[in-house]
């Protein structure tokens, strides 16, 4: 028996910060709150999501070593998607 993977391959996470993520503006009032992992494993589940890429919402290796921590401990986040100063 074979189960099926099923990889979303795009997502956020934050915990929302005006000043830190300033490209979101007023009017966009949907993302103006916190994306965090109980909220992700609830939609993975609903969607039947077997795993994630989590991908940088801001350039900051803060954010990039948070989102790496996540991953250490999150068996549902497969991969990150970060930024580093090249």
């Amino acid at each position: 028996m074979t189960s099926e993977v099923l990889i979303d391959a795009h997502h956020h996470l934050w915990r929302f910060d005006p000043v830190a993520y300033d490209w979101i503006t007023e009017q966009d009032v949907a993302l103006r709150r916190d994306f965090v992992l109980p909220e992700l494993r609830q939609m993975a589940q609903q969607a039947h999501v077997t795993g994630t890429i989590a991908v940088q919402a801001r350039q900051s290796l803060e954010e990039t070593r948070w989102l790496l921590q996540l991953a250490e401990s999150e068996p549902l986040i497969r991969g990150v998607v970060g930024w580093v100063p090249l």
